[in-house]
């Protein structure tokens, strides 16, 4: 009797045990309410992740992956598809990106929004929406890292091709045209170095010169000062000679506007009257007795009576 009832006893705790667990996993499974399907394409590895692998938006989980296999329009992608909230805001601006979850080496879908374009991602009929998919952060960073092994590649085949056997020679030469270069500029400073010695004692007669100079300008400036009583002494001499100047053209124009037109009509005057006297001297000599008789009457001319040459 007693076995029977620690059998009972244990059947009954395995039950209620079973029946806690199922009860769990429903309650896990519904947890997170599904709507609508998605896919998500992906040109790069989704390795670590799993189907029912939690989808995450902006950290808050909204569903999970129901099925990964490659895309039939491009075999080189990767379709996974996945099941959301109906209320998750995804826009045409949101991406995915495949997240690691911790130590696992088990990853899931994080979705972002770039913030570029909020308009509603809407499924067109009889097409599942598609949501693009972005590197991860490890992805870029071992991309990055196999371009840097690159670089860091052809860096070193171009040093080798660098430092060949011919560039060497010259790099060799070139060291030693430096050491004698090195020698050359040493005796060039031992030889300026007397030239170096006498450069303060030149400086100073530099400088002495140069207070010389300008002394010299002050006692130019101050002549210069003395020389300008003088020069307006000058300057009113000036504006008198022109004054004076002024003066004497005005006195010309008088002269030949009013003085000369008078003299030149009494020049004419005068010699008018001097042929006048001449004329009446000519006439006094050849008739001196027309002073008593008076002037002699002109000779008949021809219709006259009188005249000469009539005929009787």
């Amino acid at each position: 009797m007693e076995s029977r009832a620690h059998a009972l006893i244990a059947l009954a705790f395995i039950a209620v045990l079973g029946t806690a667990l199922v009860l769990a996993g429903l309650w896990m499974h519904h947890s997170t309410p599904v709507g609508k399907e998605y896919y998500v394409v992906s040109p790069y590895s989704v390795t670590g992740l799993t189907v029912q692998a939690p989808v995450r938006f902006k950290g808050v989980r909204v569903g999970e992956v129901k099925a990964i296999d490659f895309d039939p329009e491009n075999p080189r992608m990767v379709r996974v598809q996945i099941s959301i909230d109906a209320k998750t805001p995804i826009t045409h601006a949101t991406f995915a990106e495949l997240e690691p979850q911790g130590v696992t080496g088990l990853s899931y879908l994080s979705l972002s929004d770039a913030g570029t374009n909020f308009a509603p991602l809407i499924p067109q009929p009889g097409k599942v929406p598609v949501i693009p998919m972005r590197p991860s952060f490890l992805q870029a960073l071992s991309r990055s890292g196999e371009s840097l092994v690159n670089q860091g590649n052809e860096l070193a085949m171009r040093m080798n091709d660098l430092l060949d056997e011919q560039n060497q020679r010259h790099f060799s030469a070139a060291l030693v045209n430096i050491d004698k270069a090195t020698a050359e500029l040493a005796e060039l400073e031992a030889a300026l170095r007397p030239a170096l010695a006498e450069l303060p004692a030149t400086i100073a007669a530099t400088r002495s010169t140069i207070q010389s100079s300008q002394r010299l300008v002050q006692h130019l400036d101050e002549l210069a000062v003395s020389a300008q009583q003088p020069l307006q002494q000058l300057d009113g001499t000036s504006i008198a000679l022109r004054k004076l100047a002024s003066s004497g053209q005005q006195s010309v124009d008088i002269l030949n506007q009013q003085t000369l037109p008078q003299l030149n009509l009494l020049t004419q005057n005068l010699v008018q009257s001097s042929e006048n006297l001449g004329a009446l001297s000519q006439e006094l000599r050849q008739n001196p007795q027309s002073l008593l008789l008076g002037k002699r009457a002109a000779p008949a001319g021809p219709g006259q009576a009188g005249f000469a040459g009539a005929h009787p």
